[in-house]
């Protein structure tokens, strides 16, 4: 009974690290969730809506975006430079 015992932990054991390992490799993917928006740094867009105290919303894709960034009026080309979290960081084009 006591064979089967550490047989039962060390098959969980070993299930549950693997499922771990597994989760962390899908953390540190580019198409993971909360690195979703790393894919638009560098990024050129065009506002429909203006930043204003520096900050703003944009839609890209299927979802909507906050903005920080310097105050511009809409219809400014502005370019993705970073990510914090789920905003998206932008500078303006010079021109």
């Amino acid at each position: 009974m006591a064979w089967f015992a550490l047989f039962a932990a060390t098959v969980f054991g070993l299930y549950f690290w693997r499922e771990y390992r597994v989760q962390q490799q899908d953390l540190q993917s580019a198409s993971a969730p909360q690195r979703a928006g790393e894919r638009y740094i560098g990024q050129v867009v065009t506002l429909t809506e203006g930043i204003c105290e520096g900050a703003g919303q944009v839609k890209l894709g299927h979802r909507r975006w906050a903005l920080r960034g310097p105050n511009v009026p809409a219809g400014t080309r502005v370019r993705v430079t970073g990510v914090d979290g789920r905003i998206l960081i932008v500078d303006r084009l010079p021109g």
